[in-house]
């Protein structure tokens, strides 16, 4: 009874300042990404914006300083990735640029802040990326994949524009775990046949004369179907809701019907699949009875599932639509004296015993969560629904005219009205040209109030967002309601919460970059407490000292660094002495994974493509160079596949193109993602290797004088450099230590594309004769963080200035306008203006995305039409 008598004690005030303070010690955060468009070529940018607010009132944030974004292949490889520097405005913009070499294929964007991780990377920001290949522009790879039992065989036809074979010299194909095999050349056709687990994968990768690309294949006979009965069991004597979803392997949803029958075999109920693979069932089930679903999938087989049993003990909360309101109830065994508890993004909603009933008008748009409890707040079931709260604001896009000639100004007025009073409010808007690319996919309401607050990747969370009328609304409000059935929320353990058990976070904030490590005693490797740790920035002329704690750790802090610039790092114990054993910290990035449906049909289609294609053959502006069509007569070389292609540069390819860095060697090849590369110089990893004696002495030098006084103990500082050097050395040159690794004896570069790659940088005899390299400091360690992105500016012409350099029908740009932060003033309104491009008979699309300082998310859309 003493339980009984504290929980009735509980009263609003108690349970939502428990969650208040649960958000308090744990806040969280999310991000939506908008970027210019939907679908890229090989060779593209994306650009993108991204918005950080708090999970609970979406309001901005900027306690995260850096937000990480990546290009994700199907095969979980990120195949880029960029660090962006959130400034205290919350203007978070940036880039990524897309490999030219990467396959076509459906890719996914992931955006998240490290802080992030404490959630889990379910509540990463995630979109789907179409990219298509610059082959592709003239060729096609057509493929029809038919599944027999265990295999799968896959005819490709490779064809030209119109559709006519195109004869190649070879083709390969790989699977994920990277085994690949190759097929000899053919005129138009190829085939092979997948077996075991490949054939059990999602997709399979192929090229056919160096045109890449990921196809889908088909899912397995066998039809999955996973059951949800609302509230989480069956419970006896009232009607129950049980949802289902139905899917293969590869999470591609099916189509299909059946019916659910009873022990006797008699039939309950017909089963079907109304949306994305979902369906809804209704009836009432007997204590004594098991009910099975007996299915008929679309190779005209039969498969059975048995459900949930139905459980006499137990008890579950039931939501019902009557009208305008909402009616929550508990059902079962328990269901007398039963707390009802609805909470929201964290944040209290309401409560009330074994019923409640609300307008759902009165809330916030979003996921709700109702719980229901037992006396001792043991979690007897839980429930998920979305409340379409209040309506969704609208903001006018208003342009002076409906369409356009050649090169007209557009000006675009918007007006946000009582959404905005405060200073601050920025939107980002981008135009594209509906013919010729694809409007972005991400959608700030489907993510922010929908696929933000649930687990796992939800296929086209947009279409629960689409205006339209009122019976395709109810239909939508339907299908929504099946995902919320199939759906969890995990942000916080709320039982516990209520309980008082708060949660902390396990992965801080990240307010600034930081090189860290730690240091271990020369002999015995024991960590080394109060050792002096300085760090040296050469291009940004920077240095710093931290030191040590008990377990020999160190955090130097560094200002906010450009990409590609690297620290020097010494450490001294108490008495001075230099330490062999410093340990740098490697950066760690969340494990990630590929959530997109590769198999989803593609925004790209080929009316698009063609259009591209025309596009940048016909195009002749500041991009491009257009060249006359060149034969070539001689034979086919053979050559590996883009997924294992060899790239090299010899000592005339090095002089030639003037490169003066590995770094620039490296880009000049095509590797643009470190992190997961191999670098060897003379057979050496480059991380232990040490450039020439000048360069080396600038570092050493360079991070003594970071530690004292030069001017004042010169000469004995100077023994302490790891080389020795002449004494006329021109110390006022020593921080100009921009270009540590000269090019001048490199005799060969390779570089083989792999699962991860390698690139060996060979010398030739001379520089090993004159020992321009030497051996690597064993004091001295070099630092290479991940440094943010520098923002670009997007290129649009002004006419109003002249032709800007573009030849009359040669302006045929896919992106009119991209501007990731259009200021709004303090009484709501903003404009932006473009002009048109030489394209005829086409729309462009305006896309305007944005978060007010009070959380109040904005998105509007307009076509206008060019002649």
């Amino acid at each position: 009874m003493a339980i009984v008598a504290s929980v009735r004690a509980q009263d609003i005030q108690a349970i939502a300042e428990r969650l208040d303070l649960q958000r308090y010690e744990f806040p969280q955060e999310k991000i939506h990404v908008m970027t210019d468009r939907g679908a890229y070529l090989s060779g593209d940018t994306i650009r993108l914006r991204a918005w950080v607010v708090d999970a609970a009132t979406h309001q901005p944030v900027s306690a995260s300083k850096f937000v990480y974004v990546e290009l994700l292949s199907p095969t979980d490889s990120v195949c880029e990735r960029v660090k962006i520097h959130q400034g205290d405005d919350g203007v978070c913009e940036g880039y990524l640029l897309i490999p030219d070499d990467l396959p076509e294929g459906r890719y996914q964007l992931t955006a998240y802040t490290l802080f992030m991780q404490n959630a889990g990377y379910d509540y990463f920001c995630r979109q789907p990326v179409e990219i298509a290949g610059l082959m592709s522009l003239k060729r096609r790879i057509a493929a029809q994949c038919v599944r027999f039992g265990e295999e799968v065989e896959v005819r490709l036809r490779y064809m030209d524009l119109s559709g006519q074979p195109c004869e190649f010299s070879e083709f390969y194909y790989l699977n994920r775990y990277g085994f690949m095999k190759s097929r000899d050349g053919g005129n138009g056709e190829a085939q092979f046949t997948l077996k075991g687990k490949e054939a059990q994968e999602p997709f399979v990768l192929v090229e056919i004369d160096g045109y890449a690309k990921y196809i889908p294949l088909p899912p397995s006979h066998k039809v999955l179907v996973d059951f949800y009965p609302e509230g989480g069991y069956l419970v006896p004597g009232v009607e129950n809701a049980v949802a289902y979803k139905m899917h293969d392997p590869g999470n591609m949803t099916v189509e299909a019907s059946g019916e659910l029958v009873d022990e006797q075999g008699t039939v309950v109920a017909p089963l079907l699949v109304e949306h994305d693979g979902m369906g809804v069932v209704r009836f009432t089930p007997r204590a004594d009875c098991r009910y099975t679903a007996r299915w008929r999938d679309n190779f005209d087989e039969f498969t059975t599932f048995d459900l949930p049993q139905v459980r006499t003990d137990a008890t579950v909360v039931q939501v019902r639509r009557e009208g305008d309101s909402l009616n929550l109830r508990a059902v079962g065994a328990r269901a007398a004296g039963s707390l009802l508890v609805l909470q929201q993004r964290g944040r209290y909603v309401a409560q009330g015993y074994e019923s409640l009933a609300i307008d759902p008008s009165q809330l916030e748009p979003g996921v709700v969560q109702a719980m229901l409890f037992d006396e001792g707040w043991h979690c007897l079931s839980e429930r998920l629904f979305y409340a379409a709260g209040k309506e969704l604001p609208s903001v006018p896009l208003v342009t002076d005219r409906n369409d356009y000639n050649d090169r007209e100004h557009v000006k675009v007025d918007m007006d946000l009205g009582e959404l905005t009073r405060e200073a601050g409010s920025h939107c980002a808007v981008a135009v594209v040209d509906d013919n010729a690319a694809v409007a972005t996919d991400g959608n700030i309401y489907s993510n922010l109030l929908l696929q933000s607050d649930l687990r796992g990747y939800i296929h086209d969370p947009g279409y629960y967002f689409e205006q339209g009328d009122s019976v395709d609304a109810h239909e939508r409000g339907r299908h929504l309601d099946m995902l919320m059935l199939t759906q969890g929320w995990r942000r916080y353990d709320i039982p516990r919460v209520l309980k008082g058990l708060v949660a902390e976070p396990q992965y801080p904030l990240e307010v600034s970059q930081v090189v860290t490590g730690r240091v271990l005693s020369e002999f015995r490797k024991k960590p080394l407490a109060n050792a002096e740790v300085g760090l040296i920035i050469p291009k940004l002329e920077y240095a710093d000292v931290s030191t040590t704690d008990s377990l020999g750790r160190f955090s130097v802090p560094v200002p906010l660094m450009p990409d590609g610039v690297d620290c020097v790092v010494i450490a001294m114990n108490d008495k001075g002495k230099k330490q062999i054993n410093l340990e740098l910290a490697e950066e760690q990035y969340p494990e990630n994974y590929y959530l997109i449906d590769a198999g989803s049909s593609s925004g790209l289609t080929a009316n698009v493509q063609e259009e591209q294609a025309w596009r940048l053959v016909n195009e002749n502006d500041w991009r491009h160079v257009r060249l006359d069509e060149l034969v070539v007569t001689a034979a086919w070389r053979r050559h590996m596949p883009s997924v294992e292609t060899k790239r090299y540069l010899t000592a005339d390819d090095i002089q030639k193109l003037g490169i003066t860095s590995v770094d620039g060697a490296l880009r000049a090849i095509g590797v643009t993602n470190y992190e997961k590369v191999n670098i060897t110089i003379d057979g050496e990893p480059l991380s232990d290797i040490y450039f020439t004696d000048t360069e080396t002495f600038k570092q050493a030098l360079t991070m003594t004088l970071a530690q004292t006084d030069w001017k004042n103990d010169k000469i004995k500082r100077i023994k302490y450099a790891p080389f020795e050097t002449g004494s006329d050395y021109d110390l006022s040159d020593v921080s100009i230590a921009d270009g540590f690794i000269s090019m001048q004896n490199v005799d060969f570069i390779d570089f083989r594309r792999g699962r991860g790659g390698k690139v060996s940088v060979n010398f030739s005899s001379k520089a090993v004769t004159d020992k321009v390299w030497k051996e690597p400091s064993r004091y001295v360690k070099i630092a290479h963080p991940m440094g943010a992105q520098q923002p670009v500016e997007f290129y649009s012409p002004r006419y109003d200035q002249g032709d800007c350099g573009i030849e009359p029908g040669n302006d045929l740009r896919r992106v009119l306008y991209w501007n990731p932060s259009v200021k709004v003033g303090e009484d709501g309104k903003a404009s932006f203006d473009f002009y048109a491009s030489d394209a005829h008979n086409t729309t462009y699309a305006i896309l305007v995305e944005g978060v007010t300082p009070d959380g109040t998310l904005v998105r509007s859309t307009r076509q206008v039409t060019k002649r």
